[in-house]
């Protein structure tokens, strides 16, 4: 039987799926994809959170207002990245799909815009905390962000 893909062994075949030679690479995109999907939803949980636990608290002047507004812009900040990276995995797959050639770049893309989105969704129960004025479990929320900078760090650089 033959098939209708591309003689060079990307894109896709006359109807439209993968070549099996990008498909694990395409599985791997659309999981990746996934997973930056769930943590959007954790991430407008933790917003929703601050929102309703801390807005009134702010009006009153209980919290740090300053404070209060850098947390909710990490949130909305990281929200954004995590939701870019989803939409560079995606087009991640519809490269494999279309243009092969083009799926590495938004790989990259996709990653870089991911691991930023963790290092702020890492920063967020520091800024919580230290807004509600629980300064020593920030001090060991952020000795934790710093943790986790580092060990990116030093994977990204093993691995890249």
């Amino acid at each position: 039987m033959a098939t209708d893909y591309p003689v060079s062994g990307s894109g896709t075949g006359a109807d439209g799926r993968v070549h099996p030679s990008n498909l694990a690479m395409y599985n791997d995109a659309n999981e990746n994809r996934a997973l930056t999907a769930g943590l959007g939803a954790t991430c407008i949980a933790v917003l929703t959170f601050v929102l309703i636990f801390l807005y009134d608290r702010a009006n009153a002047g209980q919290v740090n207002d300053l404070l209060f507004q850098s947390t909710l812009l990490v949130i909305v900040v990281s929200l954004s990245l995590v939701s870019l990276a989803s939409l560079n995995y995606w087009f991640v797959m519809e490269a494999y799909r279309n243009v092969p050639s083009r799926a590495a770049s938004y790989e990259r893309r996709a990653d870089g815009f991911f691991a930023s989105s963790l290092i702020l969704l890492l920063l967020e129960p520091a800024l919580i905390l230290v807004t509600v004025k629980l300064y020593y479990l920030g001090a060991v929320a952020l000795a934790f962000w710093v943790l986790g900078i580092l060990l990116l760090a030093m994977g990204w650089r093993e691995l890249r």
